[in-house]
C-alpha cells in the first residue's frame, strides 16, 4: 500500500479527538483516505472505521445520529462539489442540531472557473450559511494546525458543522513532510453563570405565580435531566420540552401535557408570568408565541445569539451565557437557600395542583388511544400506544414524525436520558440514516426509528438499510404511512380551506418490498389487531441482527 503522509496526519488528529467512524461516499479523493485506514487496520493501529453510505445524505444523517447517541465529534468525507451538493438538507439539520461534524472534500478546479456573474467560483460558498466555519487550505497552511482548529471550532459550544476544502495534492501527497504541532483535542469551555444574575433569576422565579421552564437541548448533557427534575420539583414549575431529546421525563408530574383537543403550540406560554428558557431554540420555521406583556424571561444558554433572532422577538430580562449543566444546579442551590418554610408550603400546594392536572391529561391521552384500538384505518394514537407497550426503558426512539408529532409525544413515554432523539432542523428524511448512526454508537441497544412515508422516501431507504445490514447495525423503521403529505395537507386546509391540492399518494409504493430488496425484513400492516404481533415479530428480527421495516397504513390526514 502507498504511504500518504497527510492522510496519516488526518487519522492521528481524528484519533486525538475520539472519532470512531468516517462516514463516506466514494470519489477519487477518498482513495488515499480509505487505503490509509485499511493499512492502519491491517497493522493493528488505532484508526476510525470507514462506513460506506450509498448516498451522501445518509453519510451526514448517520454522523448526526451517531453524535446524538455518543457525544463524540464526527467526520464525513464526500467527493468535491457534487458530494457537498448531495449532502444538502442533511447539513441544514446538522446546523440546527448543533452537531460537531468536520466534513471535507477535494477542491474542484480549474482555478479560472467562474460563476454567471464572472466571479471566481467559490466551492465553500455553497455551505457557508450552514456551518460554523469553512476553510480552503492553501499552500502556506499547515494541515495539522488547520485540522486541530476545525475540531476545536466544531466541538466548542454551541457545537456545529465545519467544512474543509482541500487541494487534491493534499490527499495524494506521499511524503512524511508535515511540519506542525502534534494532533490534539481542545475546545473552549463555556463561561460560568454570573452569580448575581442567578440570584436575580431566583427571585423572579420564587415570586412568580405560574413559572414555566422551557428547554430544547439541555439533555445533550445526560446528567442535566436529573438536575432539571430537581429544579422543577423545588420550584414546583411545569416544564415544556421539545422532542429533540429527553430533556425532562414526560412521565414526571411537572411535565406539561397538552389537552387532547389542542394541536400545535403550547397555550401555557401565553399564560405564564415567568419563563425560564434553558438551551432553547424556537423552531426555525415556527411563528413566535404570543406572551403576556408583563412576563419575565430568563434565558440560560451557551448560544445566546440565536442566529440574531431573539426568542419570542424580545430581549430577555436576564440573559445568562453558561453551560446549563453547571448553571441549573447553581440556580437550584440559590433557590433552596432563599425559600422560607411558608413559601415551601405554598409551592407544595401548587405541585399537587399541577400533578393532578398532569395525571388527568395523561389519563385522557391513554383513554383516547384505547378508544381507537379497533378503528380502521389504524389510528396514529393506537399505533403510538402499541409502540409504547412494546418497548422498554432502554430502547432508543429516533423520531421524525411530522403530522402525528403531538400524538407521538404524548403516547410514547420516555424518561431515561438518551432514549429519545429527534431532528431540530426542517429537512425531512433524517430518521433512517440517523437510526443507522445511533445503532453504530449503541450496538447493545434496541433502536426504533419513527417517520412518515414522505420521510422514509426522502431518507434514501435503500442506502440506509443496506449499510445497516452490511455493518450489522440493525434498527426497526416504523412508517406512519398516511399515504400523503399530511403536514402540507393540514396547511392547505388551515390557510386556503382546500382539502387536497394533489398532496395525496393514493397508491403508495410497497415499502415492505423495498426493505426486503435491501436484506431487511418488511411487512405492511393495515389491521389494528395486527399491530402488536407485527411489532413483536419485527423486534425479534432486529434482535436477530436483521434491519426491519413496518409500513403501517394509518388514517390519512
Amino acid at each position: 500500500m502507498e504511504e500518504y503522509g497527510n492522510i496519516k496526519a488526518l487519522i492521528e488528529v481524528m484519533n486525538a479527538n475520539g472519532v470512531e467512524y468516517v462516514f463516506f461516499n466514494p470519489g477519487i479523493d477518498n482513495v488515499p483516505v480509505l487505503e490509509t485506514i485499511s493499512k492502519y487496520n491491517a497493522e493493528g493501529k488505532k484508526s476510525p472505521r470507514s462506513i460506506l453510505c450509498l448516498d451522501e445524505f445518509v453519510a451526514m444523517t448517520a454522523a448526526h445520529g451517531h453524535y446524538m447517541a455518543s457525544g463524540r465529534p464526527q467526520v464525513v468525507s464526500v467527493h468535491s462539489e457534487l458530494g457537498v451538493l448531495q449532502i444538502g438538507g442533511a447539513l441544514h439539520n446538522a446546523q440546527w442540531g448543533k452537531v460537531p461534524v468536520v466534513f471535507f472534500t477535494e477542491n474542484q478546479g480549474p482555478p479560472q472557473r467562474t460563476n454567471w456573474r464572472g466571479e471566481t467560483f467559490d466551492q465553500n460558498a455553497m455551505v457557508r450559511s450552514f456551518v460554523k466555519w469553512d476553510y480552503q487550505l492553501g499552500a502556506e497552511d499547515d494541515l495539522v494546525d488547520t485540522l486541530n482548529k476545525a475540531f476545536k471550532i466544531a466541538t466548542t459550544e454551541p457545537c456545529g458543522p465545519v467544512y474543509l476544502n482541500l487541494p487534491r495534492e493534499v490527499f495524494w501527497d506521499k511524503g512524511d513532510n508535515v511540519e506542525s504541532s502534534s494532533p490534539k483535542a481542545e475546545k473552549e469551555t463555556a463561561p460560568e453563570a454570573d452569580a448575581g444574575d442567578l440570584k436575580k433569576a431566583a427571585e423572579i422565579l420564587i415570586n412568580a405565580e405560574d413559572p414555566l421552564i422551557v428547554t430544547g437541548y439541555s439533555g445533550r448533557n445526560l446528567r442535566s435531566v436529573d438536575l432539571l427534575v430537581k429544579l422543577a420539583e423545588m420550584l414546583c414549575a411545569r416544564v415544556v420540552t421539545t422532542d429533540v431529546m429527553v430533556n425532562f421525563p414526560n412521565t414526571h408530574p411537572m411535565a406539561a401535557y397538552l389537552s387532547t383537543h389542542v394541536g400545535y403550540g403550547n397555550p401555557l406560554l401565553g399564560t405564564t408570568d415567568a419563563i425560564l428558557a434553558i438551551d432553547y431554540d424556537m423552531h426555525y420555521a415556527g411563528a413566535p408565541a404570543r406572551l403576556r406583556d408583563d412576563v419575565k424571561i430568563i434565558h440560560i444558554d451557551v448560544d445566546t445569539a440565536k442566529k440574531g433572532v431573539p426568542l419570542w422577538e424580545r430581549k430577555p430580562d436576564i440573559l445568562i451565557k453558561a453551560d446549563s449543566s453547571r448553571a441549573i444546579p447553581a440556580l437550584t442551590d440559590i433557590i433552596d437557600r432563599k425559600l422560607s418554610p411558608e413559601k415551601r408550603q405554598q409551592l407544595r400546594k401548587r405541585f399537587e395542583v399541577y400533578k393532578a392536572e398532569h395525571d388527568k391529561l395523561a389519563g385522557e391521552w391513554q383513554a383516547l388511544a384505547k378508544s381507537h384500538a379497533d378503528e380502521k384505518p389504524i389510528s396514529a394514537h393506537c399505533l403510538s400506544h402499541c409502540i409504547d407497550e412494546a418497548i422498554d426503558d432502554e430502547t432508543i426512539i429516533v423520531n421524525q414524525t411530522i403530522s402525528p408529532a403531538v400524538i407521538v409525544a404524548h403516547q410514547i413515554h420516555r424518561s431515561k436520558p438518551g432514549t429519545l432523539l429527534s431532528c431540530a432542523g426542517g429537512c425531512i428524511g433524517w430518521a433512517p440514516g440517523a437510526a443507522l448512526g445511533v445503532k453504530l454508537a449503541s450496538p447493545d441497544k434496541t433502536v426504533i426509528s419513527l417517520m412518515g412515508d414522505g420521510a422514509f422516501i426522502y431518507g434514501c431507504p435503500e442506502a440506509s438499510l443496506w449499510s445497516a445490514s452490511f455493518y450489522k447495525a440493525p434498527y426497526l423503521a416504523i412508517i406512519y404511512d398516511n399515504q400523503g403529505y399530511g403536514a402540507i395537507k393540514g396547511l392547505f386546509r388551515e390557510k386556503y380551506d382546500v382539502d387536497n391540492m394533489g398532496a395525496d399518494i393514493p397508491t403508495p409504493p410497497d415499502y415492505a418490498t423495498i426493505a426486503r430488496a435491501c436484506n431487511a425484513y418488511g411487512r405492511i400492516v393495515e389491521d389494528p389487531a395486527d399491530v402488536p404481533p407485527a411489532l413483536k415479530e419485527a423486534l425479534q428480527q432486529v434482535q436477530s441482527g436483521r434491519p426491519a421495516v413496518l409500513d403501517v397504513r394509518i388514517d390519512p390526514v
